[in-house]
């Protein structure tokens, strides 16, 4: 079954000679940590076609921090391009990443071990 709402595109081009005024994202843990992961329930009533338990983001906790990944459907209601938040999750992995490598040798300065 597919249910569409409008604008499906899959496999957009992510070919860096596509692109122009390439920059990281900015603060991703400070991003990360003002969205959630949540596990609920869809109101049926208003909600058709999907299962009745689901996880997901809240697309109002999303538009604060990357209000381009966020669409207003014609019904009035925001929707959430869920494959453009892999690119913040990657440079909060790498930011925590660095953060680790940077705690690793402030111990091993100071000569304490695993």
């Amino acid at each position: 079954n597919i249910l569409a709402t409008g604008n499906i595109t899959a496999y957009f081009s992510s070919d860096a000679r596509l692109k122009d005024n390439k920059e990281k994202i900015s603060n991703p843990i400070d991003k990360i940590n003002q969205i959630g992961g949540y596990e609920f329930d869809w109101k049926t009533d208003l909600v058709q076609h999907v299962p009745t338990h689901d996880v997901g983001v809240i697309a109002q906790e999303i538009e604060k921090v990357l209000p381009e990944i966020v669409v207003t459907r014609e019904d009035g209601y925001l929707a959430v391009r869920y494959e453009k938040i892999a690119p913040l999750l990657i440079e909060g992995i790498k930011e925590l990443s660095q953060e680790v490598e940077r705690l690793k040798n402030i111990l091993d300065k100071n000569g304490i071990t695993e």
